[in-house]
């Protein structure tokens, strides 16, 4: 009676392997072929895209953040309250603001907004032939679709994280002032000294970063060949849940690499 042979313990993590390395590489070619056609696409199309991308998301990340703020003031208000040290909400609320929780709030609202966005619009061209009959005619998918898309995203991140902070720090500005009765010249003396150039150098660099994973995996899941509808809400799908996991890892090693360059 022959012994069936039993599976490699290493096969099925080389594959993995294997499989994760074929996505990383068709992410940074999607990257790499918007880049080429930086400056070759139209300026209508990227601010179209752009409108779609910031404009129509600035309420929703203005609102959100404002309320953030509140909550962080609020939170560190009862904390640093026990402890006779309540002048430091200032502090506490714009550091964490520029450096960490404005950048990944707005990523993974976009992440939502603009990643599922990316996916289905570019998926509904693939699905229905579109792409096809654009290379039939002779235009460049790169430059029409691609390019403008991933710009847009990238640029609307970084403006919709300054637009975050601004109005999280005036929600913190409001919460302090009304529960700890500081004026709102104080409370911004306080975080205009607390505030530091790496602080907005890393949660800068962060939204651009940040940007550039939603974006890459929103054209990627996008551009994806599809048999049907059902396909097109998977990759979808995916495309929201792996940037948003993404983000948050990328938001722990940039954070590491940056401070350490600073320092």
């Amino acid at each position: 009676m022959s012994v069936a042979a039993r599976p490699i313990p290493g096969g099925r993590v080389g594959r993995g392997l294997a499989r994760f390395g074929v996505e990383a590489h068709a992410l940074f070619a999607v990257l790499g072929r918007a880049g080429r056609n930086t400056f070759r696409m139209r300026g209508e199309d990227y601010v179209e895209q752009l409108g779609k991308v910031a404009l129509s998301a600035l309420p929703l990340v203005a609102i959100a953040s404002l309320f953030a703020g509140m909550v962080i003031a609020l939170n560190a208000s009862m904390q640093l309250a026990e402890l006779g040290s309540a002048h430091l909400v200032a502090d506490i609320v714009a550091i964490s603001l520029v450096t960490e929780l404005a950048p990944v709030f707005t990523a993974l609202l976009m992440s939502g907004k603009a990643g599922a966005g990316l996916a289905s619009e570019l998926g509904m061209v693939t699905l229905s032939g579109q792409a096809q009959a654009m290379r039939a005619l002779s235009l460049d998918i790169d430059r029409e679709l691609l390019a403008p898309r991933v710009w847009a995203c990238i640029t609307g991140t970084l403006l919709l994280t300054i637009a975050a902070i601004f109005a999280g720090l005036i929600g913190g500005m409001i919460l302090g002032s009304a529960k700890l009765g500081l004026s709102p010249v104080h409370y911004m003396n306080r975080m205009t000294s607390a505030l530091e150039p790496v602080h907005f150098a890393l949660g800068l660099i962060k939204a651009v970063g940040f940007g550039t994973i939603i974006a890459a995996f929103g054209t990627r899941m996008g551009l994806r060949d599809k048999v049907d509808a059902g396909a097109l809400g998977t990759h979808t799908m995916t495309a929201v849940v792996t940037a948003s996991f993404t983000v948050l890892i990328a938001d722990h090693i940039m954070t590491t690499f940056i401070l350490a360059f600073f320092e």
